[in-house]
């Protein structure tokens, strides 16, 4: 680095040791001049966001707790295999819901689009995330009719709002119409509870995810259904195998709650900005 006040070059380690205090490294921001002397100094800093925490203590509670209700529809109500991947594919709905209110509420911005631009772009990428997103989780239920013994008046309730104008991308609200009953819709009602909290004490309270641009947010979910489910299919057809038996079943819900759990926890990892 050349200096024209001293007329002659001076190494760039001597401006870094002249920042030290003689009792070690400080822990200040070091300003660093670059260029000839005499330039504004440039001050190095690194800004990391304040951590957004593992998840609020009642979202993690709320998610043990509601996963009790299908163990219980086991051990108490005689649920079966079919039962319990109605529930979990109908979540995923719910999963897809409170996205949609991330997206309509986050400050993000996909590109440099401001003001009535920035709006519309919000707005038609949710719809797209909708229409999307609504006909994979009306495909998916359609499968877990099929694969897991939704047969005979269920299926063909099932297979009717799938044959309307729009029963591609929304039919997924008749088949959970169809299904959820009695015990079974109280423990989905759980789950829209579970979430809505986890929803409230993260996002709206604690502003998580809330500064991602909206096709970020978008995508997110679809990761975790798919992890999820893969291990759901699996355990399926392992109780179908096995009979059904109670034992394997209360595992079957064991196995999805500490998947659910993990998959909940590294959703809401701290990240630096």
């Amino acid at each position: 680095m050349y200096s024209s006040e001293a007329g002659q070059f001076a190494w760039f380690p001597a401006a870094l040791d002249s920042h030290m205090p003689a009792d070690g490294p400080s822990t200040e921001p070091a300003e660093v001049v670059i260029g000839r002397a005499g330039r504004r100094p440039v001050e190095a800093t690194m800004v990391v966001s304040a951590p957004a925490g593992a998840s609020t203590p009642w979202a993690v509670g709320s998610l043990l707790a509601v996963n009790l209700m299908p163990l219980a529809g086991v051990l108490f109500l005689g649920w079966s295999t079919f039962d319990l991947m109605v529930l979990y594919w109908f979540e995923n709905g719910i999963v897809g819901l409170f996205t949609v209110l991330k997206m309509l509420l986050t400050s993000g911005r996909d590109g440099d689009a401001k003001g009535v631009g920035a709006v519309f772009e919000r707005l038609f990428n949710t719809a797209f995330f909708v229409v999307h997103y609504g006909a994979f989780w009306s495909v998916h239920g359609l499968f877990v009719v099929v694969l897991f013994g939704g047969g005979g008046a269920v299926a063909d309730a099932a297979f009717g709002p799938l044959s309307g104008p729009l029963g591609f991308f929304f039919g997924g609200l008749g088949i959970a119409g169809a299904t959820l009953r009695g015990g079974l819709l109280l423990a989905a009602m759980g789950l829209l509870v579970s979430h809505g909290v986890s929803f409230v004490g993260n996002a709206l309270m604690r502003g998580e995810d809330l500064d991602r641009p909206p096709k970020e947010l978008m995508f997110r979910p679809y990761g975790r259904v798919a992890v999820l489910h893969v291990t759901l299919v699996l355990g399926a057809g392992l109780m179908l195998g096995l009979g059904e038996p109670v034992i394997g079943l209360a595992l079957f819900v064991v196995l999805k709650t500490v998947v659910d759990l993990r998959a909940h926890l590294w959703s809401h990892q701290p990240r630096a900005a």
